[in-house]
């Protein structure tokens, strides 16, 4: 059985028709990007017996695992995603409850920031091909929202922080579309806050955890020198007590296990 931290129930009904929200015996009718696919199951001729949420969400991860193949681990596979199309994501994080920069608004945002696992090419002014993934939903959806007390999202980070709001908003109605103002902001704008915001999370924020799940994307960035790709994307699961795999990287001494596990440890 899954361990969740989150579930978005909009999201999850978005894969049923209406207004009986259930799964039938016709086809799935697929918005695809290059990457990735977004999908609402077509209206069949008869329907199945009701279920609980765990049962519904196992049923759109068999569909995810057959329309979407990209995953954050495997970078290589995320540079075409587009607005709604969806991956699968693995990997420790630090995450929590987020206010506005700029008046501590609380709007019931729930963010998580993915950290690096052991070496990065980066810190000797490479290119580095990895990926940051930027994890934006609501606190409602967490299963322990209130042992995180909200943190400010960081400086310059407001734009982010109201699109953010407004997906909270949305989701509260049923809504799972994306917000308006990703089409209505320029996208420099938006990067700026996107990454303000996950320099401030992955950070400050005082919760670590190695998290998995499945998140339909909002933004995408694309890497510089000394800058990786970004990924803003919000989830539909967030799954708690996963355990990370086997390092396939040969260690090289203690040095290079503590960067490994760096993580863990709580910022001073």
């Amino acid at each position: 059985m899954r361990e969740l931290q989150y579930l978005s129930m909009a999201k999850l009904d978005d894969f049923y028709e209406r207004p009986r929200r259930r799964f039938t015996n016709r086809a799935v009718e697929a918005e695809a990007s290059v990457m990735g696919s977004g999908g609402r199951v077509a209206v069949g001729e008869s329907a199945a017996a009701e279920r609980t949420s765990g049962e519904r969400l196992e049923r759109v991860l068999e569909h995810l695992e057959e329309q979407c193949w990209a995953r954050s681990w495997e970078p290589a596979a995320c540079g075409h995603l587009g607005v709604d199309a969806w991956l699968e994501f693995r990997g420790p994080f630090r995450y929590g409850a987020a206010v506005s920069d700029v008046g501590f608004h609380d709007r019931g945002v729930f963010t998580y920031a993915s950290l690096e696992e052991g070496y990065c090419p980066h810190r000797a002014a490479e290119f580095c091909p990895n990926i940051e993934l930027l994890l934006c939903g609501s606190r409602q959806h967490v299963r322990d929202h209130r042992d995180h007390p909200p943190t400010r999202m960081g400086s310059g980070s407001d734009w982010l922080h109201t699109m953010a709001a407004d997906l909270v908003q949305r989701e509260a109605h049923g809504d799972a579309t994306a917000p308006g103002t990703l089409a209505s902001t320029r996208l420099a704008d938006q990067e700026f806050a996107a990454r303000s915001a996950f320099s401030m999370i992955s950070h400050y924020y005082r919760t670590p955890g190695y998290l998995r799940g499945h998140a339909r994307v909002l933004c995408n960035f694309p890497p510089e020198r000394l800058r990786h790709r970004m990924i803003v994307a919000t989830p539909l699961y967030v799954e708690a007590g996963v355990q990370p795999p086997p390092s396939t990287t040969p260690l090289s001494g203690a040095g290079r296990t503590a960067r490994h596990r760096s993580w863990w440890r709580s910022p001073r």
